[in-house]
This record gives C-alpha cells, structure tokens and sequence, in this order.
C-alpha cells in the first residue's frame, strides 16, 4: 500500500466514525423527543379523564334538586368552592374539585401530579373573566406534571431541563329547562 492509499483509508474511517456518531446522536434525540411526546399524550388523554368525570356532576350541591329552577344565590360562595363537609370526601358537584391534588398513574407506569381549581366566571366581551360573584359559569384548571425529581415534562432551556406543567381549562354552565 502507498501512503496516498493509507491517508485515503484513514480519512475514509474518519468519516465513517463521523456518519456513525451522527447517526447515534440523532437516534437518540428522536427517541428523547417520542418519549417526551408518549408522556405529554398520556398527561393529556389523564387530563380528559378527569373532564368527562367532572361532567358528569351537577354543576353546584344546590341543582341536585332538578325540579325547579336555581337563582345565583342558591349556589355556593366563591370561597366555599370545594369538597362540602357533609360530602364525606366524595365528589358530588363539579366544585368539589376545587383545591384537590391527587397523583395518577398512566398505562405506562409513570406517575403524574394533577391539580385542580375551580372558579366562577362571566363573560366580558370575548373571553371568561374571574368573578368572586355567584355565576352560572365555572371554570375548571387541571394541571398535569411528572412527580418525580428529575423530569420527565419537561423543556429545555438555555441546556438545563425546566419541568413542564400541561394545563387546559373548561367551562361549566347551569342551564335549566322546564
């Protein structure tokens, strides 16, 4: 072998070991980047568990009665929002969310942090603003994030991992018909 030949080789083998240690990087920041994905779709498909379970309830303790309709007073303060003394520690209205942290586990074993706050809202133009009045609007926060040290929601900022939190808001109604 002459010499062109062998530098020919070892510039060969340089890049191979290139192509190769770029290829390892990228397959690897693709499977960070479906794991992230995989856990903020599991927070999600949690958090609209929660939704359809906070349909379900009566929109205030006071429109369990269904024959008649309910005035604004009727409804529970806006600092009573809540679990209710008397409910045992069982949800019966969509308020009783309100303040209630609880952990959950998806399909895939992870263990996510939820929270919830509700609050009264009335419509001022376009957008639902907080009102500390009685409204037959509630809106309810639920925010999802990982529960351990170090983070599996997360995002990246300036190099560190900054834990990420989802959070989707709703609105419920008292509507009654007669």
């Amino acid at each position: 072998m002459h010499t062109g030949q062998i530098i020919f080789t070892i510039c060969a083998l340089g890049l191979l070991t290139l192509a190769i240690l770029n290829l390892n990087t990228s397959i690897t920041n693709n499977d960070v980047s479906l794991a992230q994905n995989r856990y903020r779709l599991e927070a999600l498909s949690l958090m609209t568990s929660y939704i359809e379970q906070a349909n379900m309830y009566f929109f205030d303790e006071a429109s369990t009665d269904t024959t008649c309709e309910k005035k604004l007073t009727d409804f529970s303060l806006y600092h009573d929002l809540g679990l209710d003394s008397d409910d045992g520690g069982d949800f019966d209205d969509f308020d009783d969310f309100n303040n209630y942290t609880t952990v959950d586990t998806g399909l895939s074993g992870v263990h996510y942090k939820v929270m919830f706050t509700v609050d009264y809202v009335k419509l001022q133009g376009d957008t639902f603003a907080y009102s500390t009045n009685r409204e037959y609007n509630k809106r309810m926060t639920i925010a999802v994030t990982d529960n351990y040290s170090e983070p599996l929601l997360y995002r990246n900022v300036s190099g560190d991992k900054v834990r990420d939190t989802l959070k989707v808001s709703f609105v419920n109604s008292y509507w009654f018909y007669n």
